[in-house]
């Protein structure tokens, strides 16, 4: 591969515009049926309290655990609303807390109020009660700010805010105890995707389910064109980081004993490492690269298999994303990095308009799924999700595979994979294409034998010697035109 000699692009930047408080509330409106309209995170304020508050922090977050309620994903909502700058990292912590326990806060907040509080109210009281009851904060602190959040946002509900937590605080057993009488409560996950879990994983359910509701390692995946994973961690000791490999997934993984800033991470800057999870790492091996080839990594977004692909092998990528805002996640990758890609942004089943018509060597199939193999580090996405989801995306993944294979060369590889540890997105997508498509043939991957569930489905596991989140992959060679 040439080295590239333009000069870099200027890169975006992502400074804020300093917060102003503002003077006067901000309301959702209602709208002419009467019911309330989907929040707009770009008027979302709370006003006259300081950012460095516990109760503008509680505020905040209260407003973002409403938005993931109204469909937003949580990372959009925290990124879309503007907010104090020195409250973003506790306000993140709040709702990340709130979302992992909202089961439990909710089966509460159920039974100990008459009438439904509103959804600001409620997702108030869910991180409140959150941090009260599984983290330790300071109770007389915690009342006290949540009470003057909800006196500041909602006047006449603050002796509602805080006859709830305080009575909280008098019956906390009872109430912990009557939580463990219902799954959901228990769980923290909703019934059908408890239910599922179960039907799938009679005997590894439960520990699936508590792994999602862990606290994920900072996991990263050192650029293997600069050192090694044993060389990286040898070079941040300086720096007083402890990490360990895990060569059972990936000759480049590293995890951190304690998560840090990802811009205080030794190399990061200038492209010596990346975050990525371990599991997600298997890819670069399993598509079994070599350098000369021609490769397409569709539905490339945020671009950290292709930089994976690239910091390995030189070979030819092409890198697919719909989406123009996380195309450009991609291209940031790569500069950071110092690697090249053709990145094309458009729907990968449009072959028509992107494709060439030159067969590709190795073809990465990364599909939009229900995300639920990497719920540890979005709790969000088990509310987000409906049972129902997973049929249409089971569709729109077979729709996306046989488009795919239209591009592979006769001998060479695709590689299917979602984040995803239901069937439906993963082995039965793959049956029913090898039932129907005479000249594909399945690739065994005996060197995942010991870590995969049944054929494919690696599921989240939170161990000394193993540590990821749940994929599936599945590998295909194509027999003939």
């Amino acid at each position: 591969m040439t080295q590239d000699t333009r000069p870099p692009k200027a890169r975006p930047s992502f400074k804020r515009k300093p917060y102003k408080p503002q003077s006067a509330p901000q309301h959702i409106k209602a709208s002419s049926d009467g019911h309330e309209e989907r929040m707009h995170l770009e008027d979302v304020r709370v006003y006259n309290l300081a950012g460095t508050t516990l109760a503008y922090q509680l505020a905040m977050a209260a407003h973002i655990v409403m938005a993931v309620k109204q469909g937003y994903s949580m990372q959009h909502a925290l990124t879309a609303i503007d907010m104090a700058e020195g409250a973003r990292a506790n306000v993140q912590r709040l709702c990340f807390d709130a979302m992992r326990h909202w089961g439990t806060t909710q089966f509460w907040i159920d039974r100990a109020v008459s009438n439904p509080p509103g959804p600001w109210l409620q997702a108030l009281m869910a991180v409140s009660l959150t941090q009260l009851a599984f983290e330790h904060e300071s109770e007389f602190v915690l009342v006290d700010q949540a009470v003057e959040a909800a006196t500041n946002m909602k006047p006449h509900a603050k002796g509602l805010v805080n006859a709830i937590l305080r009575r909280f605080l008098r019956e906390r057993e009872q109430w912990q105890a009557d939580a463990l009488t219902d799954e959901v409560a228990t769980w923290n996950y909703p019934r059908w995707w408890i239910n599922a879990v179960k039907q799938h994983y009679p005997d590894d359910w439960q520990r699936i389910l508590t792994v999602g509701n862990s606290h994920p390692p900072m996991t990263l995946r050192v650029n293997a064109s600069r050192g090694t994973a044993i060389e990286y961690i040898d070079y941040i000791k300086e720096d007083e980081l402890v990490a360990h490999t895990m060569p059972a997934l990936s000759a480049d993984t590293v995890i951190l004993d304690k998560p840090c800033n990802v811009m205080d991470l030794p190399a990061f800057a200038d492209g010596g490492v990346s975050v990525q999870d371990a599991g997600a790492q298997l890819a670069a091996d399993l598509l079994d690269v070599t350098n000369g080839m021609r490769v397409l990594d569709a539905c490339a977004a945020p671009g950290g298999k292709t930089c994976h692909i690239l910091e390995r092998y030189d070979v030819d990528l092409t890198a697919i994303e719909k989406d123009e805002q996380r195309a450009a996640r991609i291209e940031d990758n790569l500069q950071r990095l110092n690697l090249q890609a053709n990145i094309i942004v458009t729907d990968a089943n449009n072959a028509h308009q992107w494709w060439d018509r030159v067969a590709f060597d190795r073809v990465l199939l990364d599909a939009p799924c229900s995300a639920s193999g990497i719920v540890r580090r979005h709790p969000d996405i088990r509310w987000l999700r409906e049972a129902n989801d997973l049929d249409g995306l089971a569709r729109q993944q077979a729709q996306l595979l046989r488009t795919m294979w239209k591009t592979v060369a006769v001998g060479g590889r695709l590689l299917y994979c979602t984040c995803s540890i239901f069937p439906e997105e993963g082995e039965q997508v793959i049956q029913a294409f090898l039932s129907h498509t005479a000249n594909a043939q399945r690739i065994e991957l005996p060197q995942m034998t010991a870590l995969m569930h049944g054929t494919g489905q690696l599921l989240p596991t939170a161990t000394d010697t193993l540590n990821h989140d749940g994929f599936y992959y599945a590998a295909l060679t194509k027999t003939a035109d």
